[in-house]
């Protein structure tokens, strides 16, 4: 029985990075790539995300749902393809779902005062299991091309050390696949 609860605790823990480290990939690919004029996304996602950075505290203004809506179609996207393949959705696909679905409402408490925040999330920020504002200003500092992962504040230094995210784009420039020419790097 104890065999059993560790290895669940770790798989928790071991899908909560994988998670902060997919939303930092789409993060990244919004900011770097993403265009307002580009179909169904455009609009939805890209055109939110690029006045977001142009006021980072608007975002705690909005709603749950004009936040994490598309996030939602997203993930309900990804469970039917997977209950299609399948057959079923296990525990781990709908932890990563749930949590990826709220990532801006994690990414709009990193913009928010403590006075703004439920207490308990002001604790999980102190405690650093969910990215304290701090951390999430690293991102919107300019050149504004770190720190992507906004769920943990504990992927952003070792991505952006290694030069992950530039490693990503010297990659893709080889084959001419995308041109950052939307932000200045």
């Amino acid at each position: 029985m104890t065999l059993f609860i560790l290895s669940i605790v770790l798989q928790l823990v071991a899908l909560y990075f994988l998670l902060d480290f997919l939303t930092g990939i789409v993060h990244w690919w919004m900011d770097r790539y993403g265009r307002e004029d580009m179909p169904i996304v455009g609009r939805a996602i890209i055109e939110i995300n690029t006045w977001h950075h142009e006021n980072p505290r608007k975002m705690t203004t909005r709603s749950y749902w004009y936040l994490c809506k598309t996030g939602w179609v997203g993930v309900g996207c990804m469970w039917l393809v997977v209950v299609l393949l399948t057959g079923h959705l296990p525990w781990q696909w709908l932890f990563i779902g749930v949590l990826g679905a709220n990532a801006n409402i994690v990414h709009q408490w990193a913009h928010k005062f403590p006075n703004e925040k439920p207490k308990v999330i002001n604790w999980l920020q102190k405690h650093r299991i969910l990215q304290r504002p701090h951390d999430h200003a690293q991102h919107h500092t300019r050149p504004e091309t770190r720190a992507y992962c906004t769920y943990t504040p504990w992927l952003n230094p070792i991505l952006d050390r290694i030069g992950f995210w530039f490693a990503i784009e010297n990659f893709l420039s080889l084959f001419k696949i995308y041109t950052t020419d939307r932000i200045d790097a």
